[in-house]
């Protein structure tokens, strides 16, 4: 049973993360929308729905580099 609730933990707490970027992004609030991205991506790195959200964050706030680079590294999960 706890091996479970274990495999359901990072699970949750991934969607949680995202879930609030994605709150936090539709409010303007893309500071802290890239912070709950950042974090998603430290529980699960190759997440590349994560990564073109952050990237979109980064475009917003005008930081062309990290928007690139995010949405280059979306790109390099699929091959």
């Amino acid at each position: 049973m706890s091996d479970n609730e274990g495999d359901q933990g990072p699970k949750s707490t991934f969607c949680t993360y995202m879930a609030e970027g994605d709150q936090l992004y539709h409010k303007g609030e893309y500071v802290k929308a890239i912070e709950s991205y950042s974090t998603t991506l430290i529980l699960q790195p190759d997440d590349k729905n994560c990564l073109v959200a952050r990237s979109k964050c980064y475009v917003k706030m005008g930081d062309s580099d990290n928007a690139l680079r995010d949405a280059e590294a979306s790109l390099y999960e699929d091959k």
